[in-house]
This record gives C-alpha cells, sequence and structure tokens, in this order.
C-alpha cells in the first residue's frame, strides 16, 4: 500500500506517541518494582483508609478499609502487573505500527492500533476504574492525605486523547 506523504507523517507521530506511552507504563512499572516503598506506602494508606484528612467524617466508609497485609500486597501487584501490560502492549503497537510504516504494510500497522487499542484501555482499567473509582470513591482517596486521583485523571486524560488520535485513519480526507 502506497501512503501520501501526509499519511506516512502521520503514521510517524502516531508510532512516536505509542512508543512514549508504552515506554511510560513500562518506566512506571518498573518503578514500582525498582522503588517497591514509595508506592507501597499510598497503596497501603489508601486501602486501609488510615491517613484520612482530619476533616473527613465519614465513618460509614470506614468499613470499606483493607486492613490485611496480603490483601494490600495483592491489589498493589495488580497495579504494577496491569500497569507492565498496558505499557509492552502500547510499545509493542508502536514498535509494530513503524514496522508497518516502513514496510507500508497495512496489516501490520492494524495489528499495532489494536495492541495500541488494547494496551491503552488496560491503562483505563488502572488509572480510571483502580485509582478513581475504586480507590477515588470506594477508599475516599478524596478525603485521603495519600491523594493521587488528579495525577490518575491527567494520565487517563493524555491516554484516551492518544487513544483517539491512533484510531483516526492516516488518510488526507
Amino acid at each position: 500500500m502506497v501512503f501520501t506523504a501526509l499519511g506516512r507523517a502521520r503514521l510517524l507521530s502516531k508510532t512516536v506517541l505509542m512508543v512514549a506511552v508504552g515506554l511510560f507504563g513500562l518506566l512506571v512499572a518498573s518503578g514500582n518494582v525498582l522503588d517497591f516503598d514509595s508506592n507501597w506506602t499510598f497503596v497501603r494508606h489508601v486501602l486501609a483508609m488510615d491517613s484520612m484528612e482530619p476533616w473527613f467524617a465519614g465513618k460509614g466508609l470506614a468499613s470499606r478499609a483493607i486492613h490485611d497485609e496480603k490483601l494490600q500486597h495483592l491489589a498493589y501487584f495488580a497495579i504494577i502487573v496491569g500497569e507492565a501490560l498496558f505499557g509492552l502492549l502500547c510499545f509493542t503497537g508502536g514498535v509494530l505500527t513503524g514496522l508497518g510504516l516502513v514496510l507500508s504494510d497495512r496489516q501490520q500497522i492494524s495489528r499495532g492500533k489494536l495492541l495500541y487499542t488494547l494496551g491503552a484501555t488496560l491503562a483505563i482499567a488502572v488509572w480510571y476504574g483502580g485509582f478513581c473509582v475504586v480507590g477515588g470513591e470506594y477508599f475516599a482517596m478524596w478525603a485521603n492525605q495519600w491523594n493521587g486521583q488528579m495525577k490518575a485523571y491527567a494520565f487517563i486524560t493524555f491516554i484516551l486523547m492518544s487513544l483517539v488520535y491512533v484510531g483516526q485513519a492516516e488518510g488526507e480526507g
């Protein structure tokens, strides 16, 4: 398949973006492994609900707290695995899309975009589903001294925007 110059430039732009987003996920996951305690402390406090802001009076929500360290570790490992898989899928999708660009292989580009879409969907599950919905609302992270909601929203906003961009056709029309 022959691409126009604009189509090739768009594919190159998408490839760079996909690889960068994938690297982000891989770096976040590896950071959580290499410096395990930093984010482990965050996750533990959010799940235990033991560092709520002094003004928070949500005694009814406190019954949701998870104090079992094994369950807390399970949740943290699930987050790390989700981040690693997200990064791997997005990075691989970017590499396949770039390879498809070099080879002018539309099928390879489609495979790359498919992997990226799956990876970005997993990122949405981790940061929106996990941090914003479960952490933010179920465990009332919004009232916790360890509130990571704004970072999660920033990640998801960018990933959603990249998903829309990557999903667009490369044609000039």
